[in-house]
């Protein structure tokens, strides 16, 4: 069936109202919606209840409503296959990792490759990295674009995850975070943690928009409001749905860092970013 032209609105009728809006809902029904959007939680903001009883905390993230979970390094000290039970038995899913340099190089890749594909999702993301000059910025980023490319060979995906660092270290007045995916290839993961980046004095937003389609997963954070989702300066309102569209998110993935009530947090970042979407 042929699009209706404009000439033809008009001609049957419907008026250049008609006409100018006509787009706008197209626009509509092409758009994600946010709420398609599955939630895990990235385990290391309940990593103490998890070293203590790791089966029943994973029951716990699935019954606040979770759909997932993100591993952190050394995953409890579980290995892959009981680890993989568990989360089986919850009806969870995995949606990568958080894995430090040094297990993306050399021999330990491909043993690191092969937990999360047993886990379910090779998706390895470098959770922490810092210099101290452009050159050293570009030079990560050259790492990380070898790493990607060997990853790759055997199924893997490999991102990288910022703190307020990366945003607020500039160099010719263009920040870290720019340098390192302005010079990486599209398979790397821009897993933009949006409450450090807020934190840094930066809207996540163009960011999001800057790299298309490169923010698979993301660190749902809040930059104040003690760390709940909703109750800060992150503006969600704007930022959900450049996620959803622009960014190509696949997962969002809730972090909270406040250690005195960890569990009970988990479940109210849900909470609120469950009324956001």
């Amino acid at each position: 069936m042929r699009e209706l032209s404009r000439r033809d609105l008009l001609r049957f009728g419907l008026g250049a109202a008609a006409a100018a809006i006509l787009p706008l809902r197209l626009q509509a029904a092409q758009a994600r919606c946010t709420k398609d959007v599955p939630i895990a939680l990235q385990l290391y903001s309940i990593r103490h209840d998890c070293q203590s009883n790791l089966p029943a905390m994973i029951q716990a993230v699935a019954k606040m409503g979770y759909t997932g979970v993100e591993l952190m390094a050394g995953n409890f000290g579980a290995d892959a296959k009981s680890f993989r039970n568990l989360i089986d038995d919850a009806g969870l899913k995995c949606c990568g990792t958080h894995a430090p340099k040094e297990s993306l190089e050399g021999e330990n890749l491909p043993k690191t490759v092969e937990y999360m594909q047993t886990v379910g999702c090779a998706r390895l993301i470098v959770p922490w990295f810092n210099a101290d000059s452009k050159d050293g910025w570009l030079a990560f980023a050259e790492w990380l674009t070898n790493r990607a490319e060997a990853a790759a060979k055997l199924g893997a995906t490999v991102g990288f995850h910022n703190h307020s660092h990366e945003m607020t270290k500039t160099y010719e007045g263009k920040c870290a975070w720019d340098y390192v995916f302005e010079n990486t290839p599209a398979e790397v993961v821009h897993q933009i943690d949006v409450g450090h980046c807020v934190t840094a004095g930066a809207d996540p937003v163009p960011f999001v928009k800057r790299f298309p389609g490169r923010s698979k997963t993301v660190h749902i954070a809040e930059a104040g409001g003690g760390g709940i989702i909703g109750k800060g300066t992150v503006p969600w309102k704007t930022l959900l749905p450049a996620l959803a569209n622009e960014g190509g998110t696949e997962w969002f993935v809730i972090e909270c860092e406040n250690n005195e009530t960890p569990v009970q947090d988990a479940k109210d970042c849900f909470d609120g970013l469950k009324s956001l979407v």
